[in-house]
């Protein structure tokens, strides 16, 4: 009896210090690193010789520390919480998945997860990243998310920790997930994105590269509508090759699985969802709808001033079976008709235009290995019963920003304030390129993107205007280091007057996956110079 004793004794010891040994690896349930906001006293202006700020405005760092953010949304309703700033980390690259609210006082607090969690122990109810968007609503925090299987949720969060699934198994299974959200001001409609399962509508080695494909064996792009393709097929090296795996070649028709190319009609998605898509759905979930589709990835939604919806999206790279080369970002009205829109994508570009244009053809030798010459069209548009985009271009077509740029997420600027002469133009963070994964290992022409740029949707000319950028152009990373943005990724207006700035933090993309530096992420506030302190923060400071 005493030996038995003695070993439950010596077995509880061991899993208590397996469990403590689990924590302290895991930095007591997530991440080593500790987001912080910087005390009033230390925000000073950052020097106009590292960001320039746009006249009568200065830049100052708001907070720091944060692994791989992703949005930020500010609770403006009624209550203990009005006026708090919400800030997801996105959970990318193995970093925590964090929602942390910060009152206006500088003091912060978790909304998600609540409490001590052990790693390798299920409690229950979780949210698996990346995180796609995020935005306060009736008292609730309305996050998008992946779940256990990859696939896209959204979800009612409360301060107390309660939840509620507001729509669940969206097809996010693949390159992208459930991307941006946005309130409808009329109705209280909540309106997301769904991103592509590919770059370009076949499946290829990108997509294995990035590991999806194995995980998930049978997952493609889904359609909205049945869809009659050219009959195009695309041959690779097969990866799983062998005794078991088969031969050497696989060949892969859009619009299905890899090594998968019998299908010459592509069914509708079985559950009426498909990728690449705008939906909308009812303030407490339910009525789902499909607004939009043949978007590639809406990655960026908001709504003016009059209550029109503008998304961003991201144009095809020039990687996998099917690369499309110069493909632009762009920003883009939502036209909201009883029929969902088709907006053009895998045979148009971003901008509305055919993809057989001379400028969008990639170098022979990327494509001759899939069997053809040149990209041409994969869908039969007129048996398809769908029309091309380009006809109606000039009246949904915002701007137009270099391929590359990382057109992400935004926010229109208010009627009053600090900022209201440049009332309802869209300001949007530019995240930056992802080279060399997203241009074939072609070098680019000096960085694109990192900084945000200001758009006035209604003029007319569809171009961006510089609104706040480094001065030399690149991340920080790669210039003065210090406090200078690294790769903005979100923009939203606080009840203060103030314009804050989400930067992601440094990344780089290897074979496909994002390889993030945890703790890089930061916050900056863009005030009225009147607001800030003479001071300035040195051109290379020493946050880290």
């Amino acid at each position: 009896m005493l030996v038995i004793v003695r070993a439950a004794k010596r077995l509880g010891l061991l899993v208590g210090a397996l469990l403590l040994a689990a924590i302290a690896l895991s930095g007591g349930g997530g991440c080593a690193h500790t987001p912080s906001v910087v005390p009033p006293e230390q925000r000073l202006a950052i020097d106009r010789t590292v960001i320039e700020s746009p006249p009568g405005f200065n830049i100052e760092p708001f907070m720091e520390g944060l692994s791989a953010p992703v949005a930020i949304a500010f609770d403006t309703e009624e209550g203990q919480h009005k006026g708090v700033l919400l800030v997801a980390e996105s959970g990318a690259d193995g970093n925590d998945l964090r929602i942390i609210g910060v009152y206006p006082n500088g003091a912060t607090f978790n909304v998600y997860p609540q409490g001590q969690r052990i790693p390798f122990i299920h409690r229950g109810f979780e949210l698996y990243g990346p995180i796609g968007g995020m935005v306060v609503s009736g008292g609730k925090i309305i996050v998008s998310h992946r779940d256990a299987k990859g696939m896209g949720v959204i979800t009612a969060l409360g301060y107390d920790g309660s939840h509620t699934t507001l729509a669940a198994d969206l097809p996010a299974q693949g390159d992208y997930g459930v991307t941006d959200i946005a309130i409808n001001p009329i109705n209280g409609r909540i309106f997301f994105g769904v991103g592509a399962a590919t770059n370009s509508g076949v499946v290829g080695l990108d997509n294995w590269a990035n590991g999806w494909v194995n995980a998930y064996p049978k997952f493609c792009d889904q359609s909205l509508v049945a869809l009659k393709t050219l009959g195009l097929k695309f041959d690779t090296k097969n990866p799983r090759a062998g005794l078991w795996g088969g031969p050497d070649r696989a060949v892969t028709g859009p619009f299905q699985p890899f090594n998968t190319s019998n299908q010459l009609r592509i069914s509708p998605a079985p559950n009426g969802r498909p990728s690449a898509a705008v939906y909308s759905m009812s303030p407490g979930g339910g009525d789902l709808r499909v607004e939009g589709w043949g978007i590639r990835l809406p990655r960026g939604l908001a709504f003016n001033g009059f209550g029109a919806l503008y998304f961003t999206n991201n144009g095809m790279e020039l990687r996998g079976t099917r690369p499309i080369k110069d493909d632009p970002d762009v920003l883009a009205k939502l036209t909201i008709r009883p029929e969902p829109q088709y907006y053009g994508w895998p045979d148009h570009t971003a901008d509305f235009l055919s993809v057989t244009e001379e400028r969008f053809q990639p170098p022979m030798e990327m494509v001759l290995p899939s069997g053809y010459p040149e990209v041409s069209p994969l869908l039969d548009l007129s048996a398809s019963k769908l029309s091309s985009p380009t006809r109606f271009r000039d009246d949904i077509l915002g701007a137009v920003f270099p391929s590359q740029s990382g057109a992400a997420k935004m926010d229109f600027a208010p009627a009053s304030g600090p900022f209201k002469q440049y009332a309802d133009e869209a300001i949007v963070a530019l995240s930056g390129d992802r080279a060399p994964f997203a241009t074939g290992g072609r070098p680019l022409t000096g960085p694109i993107g990192y900084k945000v740029v200001r758009v006035n949707v209604e003029s007319g000319k569809k171009q961006a205007v510089d609104f706040v950028r480094n001065t030399s152009g690149k991340p920080g990373s790669l210039s003065s280091g210090g406090w200078a943005l690294e790769r903005p990724i979100d923009v939203k207006f606080g009840p203060d007057g103030a314009m804050y700035i989400l930067d992601f933090g440094r990344m780089t993309v290897v074979n496909g996956k994002e390889r993030i530096s945890g703790g890089t992420g930061r916050i900056y506030r863009v005030v009225p110079t009147d607001r800030t302190s003479p001071a300035t923060q040195p051109a290379v400071a020493t946050h880290r």
